[in-house]
């Protein structure tokens, strides 16, 4: 059996929120829990542009935006990447709707102040189910 290719890698995020200051704390508890962010997009339009230059795993998505809210970003994202995964992350857990993440386009949701091991957990879950779905499409399996 050959080495599973994640070995040794970290997940790679794009994180998406219109706050510059939670942002800027997301980043650092990220990056303290070995998670690569590899760009912010402040509204859901400059994620879906982002989402094809920057090719993450994984994209960590508010709701509530400016132009584009997270829904309607998450639904163009995956419709175009069908691998990539997206987790909604929000402070407003009563406008989480009530179908689940799979049923909106999301892997799941997550509301802001959880634990960031919880926040990691599900990133890296995330991670290996975008990273499973590219190299099965990769090989002629989708």
């Amino acid at each position: 059996m050959t080495p599973h290719k994640s070995e040794g890698r970290r997940p790679k995020i794009l994180l998406v929120d219109d706050d510059a200051e939670t942002c800027a704390l997301l980043r650092g508890v990220l990056e303290d829990e070995g998670i690569q962010v590899v760009g912010v997009a402040s509204d859901g339009a400059e994620a879906v542009d982002l989402v094809d230059s920057l090719q993450p795993e994984v994209v960590l998505m508010d709701l509530r935006m400016p132009r584009m809210d997270g829904f309607e970003a998450t639904r163009l994202i995956t419709r175009k990447h069908t691998w990539m995964q997206v987790v909604i992350l929000t402070f407003y857990d009563d406008l989480l709707p009530d179908r689940s993440p799979a049923e909106v386009g999301a892997f799941a949701y997550l509301v802001k102040g959880c634990s960031p091991s919880l926040m990691r957990d599900v990133i890296f879950k995330a991670w290996r189910v975008a990273l499973e779905s590219r190299w099965s499409r990769a090989a002629g399996g989708a």
